[in-house]
């Protein structure tokens, strides 16, 4: 009974988790869509910042997601895994489309965006590093639909660190 009242309640954070990702990331988006055309009408971007802003928006949407597997595979619970895999895997489909040409840190600013001008050098090494997580988080579902809701549920989250580490500069100082 308190394993069952246990794996009920992580379920339901999950729920919680990825309920409130969708919301949080909403309102991140809108609230960060201000800030980055305020950056933007600077240096005389807008549309470039507006992509700038709806990718930070879709990692902050992958991150959400991943959390919210691990807490779903944590508790056994299968549809919420393939529903947070679901995301990682429909985000993942954007990705190279959030990152055209000119949108890099060396072009807009250290404030406006963190990625490296290494995205557009080694673009067939960034998308490759994008399939991986794709390919990881389509795993997790498939494992999840045959009724195996913790396999591999820790690996999205290293395929992150295979873009991160590569094409992800520091954070800008505030000043």
């Amino acid at each position: 009974m308190k394993t069952w009242i246990q794996s009920t309640l992580t379920a339901g954070l999950a729920i919680a988790v990825l309920s409130a990702g969708v919301t949080v990331s909403q309102t991140a988006s809108a609230e960060g869509v201000k800030e980055y055309q305020q950056v933007a009408a600077h240096h005389g971007n807008k549309k470039k910042m507006a992509i700038v802003a709806a990718r930070r928006a879709s990692m902050k949407a992958i991150s959400k997601a991943n959390k919210a597997m691990k807490a779903a595979a944590k508790a056994g619970n299968a549809q919420l895994v393939i529903q947070a895999s679901n995301i990682i895997i429909k985000q993942a489909n954007r990705m190279p489309q959030m990152f055209p040409k000119g949108t890099s840190r060396a072009k807009l600013g250290a404030k406006a965006t963190r990625s490296k001008a290494a995205i557009w050098k080694n673009w067939k090494k960034f998308i490759t590093a994008n399939n991986k997580m794709w390919a990881a988080a389509s795993t997790v579902a498939a494992a999840a639909k045959s009724g195996n809701a913790k396999a591999g549920a820790k690996g999205i989250g290293k395929t992150c660190g295979g873009c991160h580490k590569p094409f992800r500069g520091k954070k800008a100082k505030k000043s």
